[in-house]
């Protein structure tokens, strides 16, 4: 590309990495791999969900948000078929540390005793990343609920 510096084009390069990283979430939580959602998040990873699921909802480390996600979404609980999706990505890079404001749709369809139910969110993933030797994590979420239709029971946990 004539007139494009390298650092333009490393950023882009990163920008497309962290949206990739998105769309891996998206499918990691669909398919419920919470298991491998490494491959998202640090280690360390701080998750933020106050202003979604009331005061003190934190979660701290990949392990506590691995087991939250089991308990709402994965076996056992009242939630079968979701569907993630992500747009509207606002990501700024600063060498090896981004923040990124990503908008979502998350669909859940109930099973169980909340079979023939749904639960609709719409809202705002506001994170920060760092690129780590395996590539683009992040390690800090707060999570904004904007517009929820529907049965919060389905994705309550069993």
């Amino acid at each position: 590309m004539k007139g494009a510096s390298a650092d333009g084009l490393t950023r882009l390069f990163d920008e497309r990495a962290i949206e990739r990283l998105y769309v891996r979430y998206c499918e990691l939580v669909d398919a419920k791999d919470f298991a491998r959602l490494d491959e998202v998040f640090t280690p360390d990873t701080r998750g933020d969900y106050t202003q979604a699921l009331g005061e003190g909802v934190v979660t701290e480390g990949l392990a506590m948000l691995v087991a939250a996600m089991e308990a709402n979404l994965g076996a056992g609980s009242h939630c079968g078929a979701t569907h993630h999706n992500v747009t509207n990505f606002d990501i700024a890079v600063e060498g090896d540390a981004a923040t990124a404001q990503v908008h979502y749709i998350a669909a859940h369809a109930g099973v169980g005793a909340l079979a023939g139910r749904h639960y609709t969110m719409w809202g705002e993933y506001d994170d920060h990343l760092v690129r780590t030797e395996e590539g683009w994590r992040v390690s800090e979420r707060i999570y904004t609920l904007a517009v929820a239709t529907g049965d919060p029971a389905v994705v309550a946990g069993g």
